[in-house]
């Protein structure tokens, strides 16, 4: 009885012991993620990523308390300048990765699709280049993309609409070029979709205005074409900034406009639209700013 006892005892601290030290794979993959760092002007890395403590002490790395697995990383603004590498995707109990505001260049590397406890992915304010990740479709918890001011040059892919989880999805300051995917439409729990300044032609799938949980629609300056359903803001009720302006949009607004109610933002300036300016914009109430100049507009808002 007392060996048994004793075995017990010996196999629970060994877990528990087990559970307090990080893993040697989150160290290996964070250990080859500076190696693809070229440029450390704040001797970040150098100073403080030493094999010597823990990598959960680590500036820019925290960790579980209970596993000691990396559960996020953020080196916003540090001035890194390097690539990628694809060590990173073997942290698969990331859910955080921010490298945004830094000087990183190259593609986002395909092993990244590992990490399927991402819930955020921001690389803004890079040079990241090559295609939109079609494997961000693969991530089933990813609920934030934030792309903005890179060199990606690609169309949407489809299979990111596989996001079922996404609340916000933004690419502003890219070439990102082709039609929008029709499939977007059925991202139920997005928030917010920015892709201003971009390439993106053809029309605004009719999908997105059914988009009930919506806040946000950001499209400006591209070279979308054709109109607006008329029926647009039947389901957009949390609707609060449309930006749609500097693009080839034609037709009349629709009159159902007022149906936004919680609008306070509107801008279409710099389209094709004609006819009569619905009068019921005059309703908003929580509107702040409207832009409807350089169009073929007449009328008055009551």
């Amino acid at each position: 009885m007392e060996k048994i006892c004793y075995l017990i005892a010996v196999a629970v601290l060994s877990v528990n012991c087990f559970a307090l030290y990080p893993s040697n794979t989150d160290e290996e993959a964070l250990l080859a993620f500076k190696s693809g760092i070229s440029s450390d002007p704040y001797a970040i890395l150098a100073g403080n990523w030493s094999t010597n403590t823990s990598i959960c002490n680590w500036i820019g790395v925290s960790c579980s308390r209970n596993r000691q697995r990396v559960v996020a990383l953020n080196f916003s603004a540090f001035n890194f300048g390097g690539i990628i590498g694809p060590h990173l995707g073997n942290l698969t109990f990331l859910s955080s990765l921010d490298v945004s505001s830094n000087n990183f260049t190259g593609i986002l590397p395909p092993e990244l699709s590992n990490l399927r406890h991402l819930e955020e992915i921001n690389v803004g304010f890079n040079s990241f280049n090559g295609e939109v990740p079609s494997w961000f479709g693969t991530l089933p918890e990813l609920k934030r993309i934030l792309l903005n001011n890179n060199n990606f040059a690609s169309s949407i892919p489809p299979s990111l609409c596989n996001n079922s989880k996404l609340q916000t999805l933004q690419m502003d300051y890219n070439f990102i070029n082709g039609n929008i995917p029709q499939e977007i439409g059925n991202l139920s729990d997005l928030e917010s979709i920015s892709v201003k300044y971009n390439q993106l032609i053809g029309s605004i799938p009719f999908g997105i205005f059914n988009m009930s949980s919506l806040r946000v629609l950001d499209f400006s300056a591209n070279s979308l074409s054709r109109g607006l359903p008329e029926n647009m803001c039947t389901n957009m009720q949390k609707l609060t900034g449309l930006y749609l302006s500097l693009n080839q949009l034609s037709g009349e607004i629709p009159s159902n406009i007022y149906k936004c109610r919680n609008l306070e933002g509107l801008s279409l300036s710099y389209n094709h639209f004609s006819g009569s300016i619905p009068s019921t914009i005059g309703s908003l109430t929580m509107l702040t700013r409207l832009y409807l100049g350089i169009n073929n507009l007449k009328g008055m808002i009551a």
